[in-house]
């Protein structure tokens, strides 16, 4: 699962200068976050220095890590504005912008809780102008026009279209998500994001045939040093503030603890299935945050299999392809019954599950791959071409998948 991290904007007009938005974009590169973000969110950030403000900072002082922009909703007449501000960010950052459009509405009406925010559209009407306003923006970043505003501003043509991440919780968001490959509910459990997998997962199957779109999701999050005590964690109203009337439900979630309990919380995420937990704190710690949300991280990952993808085939449609991501279980040991050369398959898919056959030969790549090793391999996603696949692609992605994991295992990396 990849690790995200809010940049440290103050809300309400408090200081935030470009550089301290550079240094910690570097720091969370340095300690290998995927990913740091800012949204504009007028209710809550009223004269504040605005996310493209700080994204940009951001990217001109990174090489790697991406940059996710979140707005709390789009409609055709802001599309043009939102463009010009998207195309300064695709180009400052050199394409590594994430892009997480709200729903509006509050968590009761299965909204996404941006307060303040079309507040009195109803549900449907704002949906439909999110579809307008999506399709506008696509368009827009296709086309060549002057990024930056004002006169003299560089020209920006064709600026590629970023990975789109939709927020809310109703059928018509999950609806939404699906056609746009990527979830991005805020607040929400780990139970919570499990039980709607499934939904997810038939609603891109149903229109896409994209077994499993990515799920993301947001934060807040307090930490202090091991053995200092929860005393030592710095306040959290400043943080959970910015919810504005979902603070409630905001404070159930609060991850407030040291390192390791904060790892067994991102380890319930990843099992539930999220590709990526991004998480909130306290501007005036941000240092100290990250420090010890990236030490969360690194207990986790060691707690969690490594993933690995593999695409096999030709995608000519010639031959036929397959993608599959496994997850690999880490070694624990030999346990009774478990010699050498014994191992797992699970492909817990459900209803989206592989064909028999697609299914034994993954397998067969897997056992191949494995060579004898003792592991449990799961299927976290697959994705089929209906015409053009056959065993034998997928036999060899299995193969791959699993390869990769292992070699990556053995030289001490994670994936």
């Amino acid at each position: 699962m990849d690790i995200g991290v809010c940049l440290p904007i103050p809300a309400r007009g408090g200081p935030g200068q470009a550089e301290d938005f550079a240094a910690a974009a570097r720091r969370a590169e340095e300690l290998g976050f995927e990913s740091v973000w800012a949204s504009d969110d007028p209710a809550s950030r009223a004269s504040a220095p605005d996310a493209v403000t700080a994204l940009s900072a951001a990217a001109v002082a990174t090489t790697r890590i991406r940059v996710g922009y979140g707005v709390p909703t789009v409609s055709a007449e802001e599309a043009d504005h939102l463009a010009e501000r998207l195309a300064h960010l695709q180009s400052r950052s050199d394409g590594r912008v994430l892009l997480r459009v709200g729903a509006g509405g509050s968590y009761d009406e299965g909204g996404e809780g941006d307060v303040g925010v079309a507040g009195d559209v109803g549900d449907a009407e704002r949906g439909e102008r999110t579809d307008r306003g999506l399709e506008r923006l696509r368009g827009l970043l296709a086309e060549s026009y002057a990024a930056g505003g004002g006169v003299g501003s560089a020209l920006v043509s064709r600026v590629p279209w970023p990975p789109c991440l939709i927020g809310g919780r109703s059928d018509a968001s999950l609806r939404r998500a699906a056609r746009h490959h990527g979830w991005f509910p805020d607040l929400a459990s780990a139970a919570d994001l499990a039980g709607a997998r499934p939904r997810l997962n038939a609603l891109a199957a149903a229109s896409h045939g994209i077994t499993q779109p990515t799920m993301s999701t947001a934060v807040p999050v307090a930490l202090h040093p091991t053995g200092a005590g929860e005393r030592h964690a710095p306040s959290a109203g400043h943080l959970l503030s910015h919810y504005g009337d979902d603070v409630e439900r905001a404070a159930a979630l609060l991850i407030r603890a040291e390192p390791p309990e904060a790892a067994e919380v991102i380890v319930a995420y990843a099992r539930a299935g999220v590709d990526r937990l991004v998480l909130r704190f306290p501007v005036a710690d941000w240092r100290t945050q990250y420090e010890l949300a990236a030490q969360a991280a690194q207990l986790a990952r060691s707690a969690l299999p490594l993933r690995s993808t593999a695409t096999a085939g030709n995608q000519t449609g010639c031959g036929g392809w397959a993608r599959v991501t496994l997850d690999v279980e880490r070694r624990r040991g030999s346990g009774a019954g478990e010699g050498a050369g014994t191992y797992s398959f699970v492909n817990p898919l459900g209803a989206d599950h592989l064909e028999d056959e697609f299914a034994a030969a993954l397998e067969e790549g897997v056992r191949e791959g494995l060579a004898g090793e003792a592991r449990t391999v799961r299927v976290h996603r697959a994705w089929v071409h209906a015409v053009d696949a056959n065993e034998s692609v997928f036999r060899r992605a299995g193969r791959e998948a699993v390869t990769k994991a292992l070699a990556a295992e053995r030289a001490g990396t994670e994936r």
